[in-house]
């Protein structure tokens, strides 16, 4: 066994401190795990700075001083690594759940929701938060800090947003936009002017900022923030062109009827069409006052000019898609299967006069294009009533 001299546990020591090591405790642990090594390991005549420096590497992977680093994180942060572990598992999970969630909602797989759901929620409230928490461990600079902690709270709103866009729930569009319009115009310059003035951070800084910028941009493009002004107003006067068209439809159709309300088959006929018509315009009302904040009187003389949030989307799925009371879309439709019946027994030739409310266009449909179809729906059943009450006159 190779006995090690005074002079040499000197240089030793010597060296651990050179390379950072300040912790008195450290320097004495690893000075005594060095000793061990060199006398077990080293043989007589063998030179001895030499065995030195082939085995100090045993103990870091870019410099002795990442041993401190870790003790030190052990010490003033208990659970440090059980963090990064949970970092790491978090990362995994989220995104492959996310892949696979996507992919089973373009091939229209079931599982697909729940799978998008939990990805998101392990990335956005697992992952990116202890992000944060592990960033503000590794960066010496408390800029650096603070930005990356803002940088990391948009993602997690943009995540929180695409994940509550995917599945149509109310607030998307509000998470996504205001998430990424602070990280394109606030996190990204301040991440940008923190760090461009040094030196050896210049290059992948502007790189940085140029992937992340073209990243957020089309983002950003993806939105649909709103439709266009010119699509707004072709809906506007289809909307109030339908409108006219159905009452001047419904005045002839009443006079009609006094002429024929003596045939019973007539009587309820329109019976059927007036309380199917009247249905859909209490749901359009419905919808503007509770999209609007309106008393329900007003909502019914109202335009779609004078629309405050015509390009909601938030009640078509509450109220009208997914509720189930008198103004929910499962409503509808039972009357308008016995609406239909009617129909096909008066026109069982005339399929084009049968209501087909499954074309009715719900997926991601702002509130002005419903109301739009649901005056479309209200004007073909005036055309029929007509139609029906012309033909039984002649």
């Amino acid at each position: 066994m190779y006995r090690i001299t005074d002079e040499q546990i000197d240089f030793i020591l010597d060296n651990i401190r050179a390379n950072g090591i300040v912790i008195e405790d450290l320097q004495n642990n690893l000075l005594d795990h060095i000793c061990c090594i060199v006398e077990n390991e080293m043989t007589e005549g063998e030179d001895f700075y030499k065995f030195y420096e082939r085995i100090v590497p045993r103990f870091f992977k870019k410099e002795l001083k990442e041993i401190e680093e870790e003790t030190t994180n052990l010490l003033t942060f208990k659970n440090y690594y059980a963090m990064k572990n949970t970092v790491k598992i978090s990362g995994t999970i989220s995104g492959i759940l996310i892949l696979l969630g996507a992919i089973f909602k373009t091939m229209h797989w079931p599982g697909a929701g729940i799978m998008i759901v939990l990805g998101g929620l392990f990335f956005s409230l697992v992952f990116l938060p202890l992000m944060i928490v592990l960033k503000f461990k590794d960066d010496e600079s408390k800029t650096d800090k603070w930005v990356f902690a803002f940088g990391f709270l948009m993602a997690m709103g943009a995540a929180t947003g695409i994940v509550f866009k995917v599945m149509h729930w109310p607030y998307a569009n509000f998470l996504m936009r205001w998430s990424v319009t602070f990280f394109l115009f606030g996190y990204i310059p301040l991440y940008y002017f923190t760090r461009i003035r040094r030196a050896e951070l210049k290059f992948n800084t502007t790189i940085n900022t140029v992937l992340m910028m073209a990243c957020g941009g089309m983002m950003y493009a993806l939105f649909n923030l709103h439709p266009s002004t010119g699509l707004l107003g072709s809906i506007n006067a289809s909307y109030d062109f339908m409108n006219n068209n159905s009452t001047e439809l419904v005045k002839a159709n009443t006079t009609l009827f006094t002429k024929l309300s003596d045939k019973q088959e007539v009587k309820e006929f329109h019976q059927t069409s007036t309380q199917l018509f009247n249905k859909i315009a209490d749901i359009k009302a419905h919808l503007i006052a509770k999209t609007d904040v309106i008393p329900i009187e007003k909502a019914k003389n109202l335009s779609l000019n004078e629309l405050q949030s015509g390009n909601d989307n938030s009640m078509i799925r509450r109220i009208f898609e997914n509720g189930t009371g008198e103004y929910s879309l499962a409503k509808l439709k039972s009357e308008i299967e016995v609406y239909n019946n009617k129909v096909k027994m008066l026109f069982p030739n005339q399929q084009e006069k049968i209501i087909a409310i499954e074309k009715l266009q719900l997926e991601n449909t702002i509130l002005s294009v419903l109301l739009q179809e649901l005056s479309q729906i209200q004007l073909q059943i005036a055309t029929t009533e007509n139609s029906y009450l012309s033909s039984v006159k002649e």
